[in-house]
């Protein structure tokens, strides 16, 4: 037996991974590699969230067919990844933008629960037509970054070993790129600064001349292009690519969007790191939990942040005055 088990925190029905440090870092870099895809489809929500104040449930099916369009335009089609990203995140783009005109900015107007309504109807229909279109069977997907078995950076050549797959840096990388255009997009740009005056309050936006619907429009379009982004980079991961490869990922990342915060970009980030850790550490210390509890887990943390801090970690509560 171990002796750290013997001490008198040793809880029952923990693993003994949990005293095995290489796999206990492999789970941490797991789960930051997971918690960097749920930070991006958190980023979705909370750029449409900050400016609607409504969530959008078909994210993660926007997702899926941009993800499946760059199948189509690298594998089909033969145009390298690094023309067909970019060129399905652009369609995924002009997809959002012109969902919201036609579909949603039309029923927000009238209020009450029909944008709800709507996204959770885009939901359903994406994900049909992704079946339609590209069938029920599971392909390969396009890999941006090295994914072979020894495509990797060795840090510990062991005892205890310790290596950090190429494709898992290439996530991390890229999610702080994307952090860091969207910040620059909002802080540095006047395009980003009618943004976040819609964002912080739409009527003295209207007021001074800035055109809400485009601004909503730009929320929209931004989150389907992440979106795209993060549906890429899990089907790396997964190394699978089909019609519902983002159903469960999006609730992920409305779990990384309530404990950060709705309207929180940093919070997002945070958030998704918290999530994708929990994921993958939880199951593997517990085994009373089991993996197969682990989207259970993303649920509990949803209703567990809106009991007991409903604005999440770093978002703002609001005051309304009666």
């Amino acid at each position: 037996m171990n002796l750290l088990q013997t001490l008198p925190w040793a809880v029952p029905g923990v693993n003994d991974a949990f005293f095995d440090l290489s796999y206990v870092l492999q789970l941490v870099t797991t789960g930051l590699a997971n918690g960097a895809v749920y930070a991006l489809m958190a980023l979705s929500v909370v750029i449409v969230y900050r400016t609607t104040g409504h969530m959008n449930f078909a994210q993660g099916e926007m997702g899926t067919i941009g993800c499946l369009l760059v199948f189509s335009i690298s594998v089909e089609r033969g145009v390298p990844y690094w023309i067909s990203i970019p060129a399905a995140i652009a369609l995924s783009m002009v997809v959002g933008a012109v969902l919201q005109r036609t579909l949603v900015q039309p029923v927000e107007r009238r209020g009450g629960m029909g944008v709800v309504l709507v996204t959770l109807g885009l939901f359903l229909i994406i994900n049909a037509v992704d079946a339609v279109i590209w069938g029920a069977d599971p392909v390969t997907p396009v890999t941006p970054f090295p994914s072979e078995a020894g495509d990797r950076f060795i840090i510990l050549d062991g005892p205890p070993q310790f290596a950090i797959r190429y494709s898992t840096i290439g996530i991390w990388i890229t999610l702080a790129v994307v952090v860091g255009l969207l910040w620059l997009l909002l802080q540095r740009t006047r395009l980003g600064l009618g943004y976040r005056a819609v964002a912080a309050n739409p009527e003295s936006a209207l007021l001074v001349g800035i055109p809400k619907d485009r601004m909503l429009m730009l929320g929209w379009a931004l989150a389907a292009g992440i979106g795209t982004l993060a549906a890429v980079l899990f089907s790396q991961k997964t190394g699978s690519l089909d019609f519902n490869l983002m159903a469960a990922v999006i609730l992920y990342g409305l779990a990384a969007a309530a404990l950060g915060g709705f309207d929180s970009i940093p919070g997002a980030v945070v958030g998704g790191a918290v999530v994708g850790l929990v994921e993958s550490l939880v199951p593997a210390f517990f085994s009373f939990i089991g993996s197969e509890l682990s989207l259970v887990m993303a649920l509990v943390v949803i209703v567990a942040v809106l009991l007991v801090r409903p604005q999440g970690i770093f978002g703002k509560a609001k005051v309304v005055r009666v």
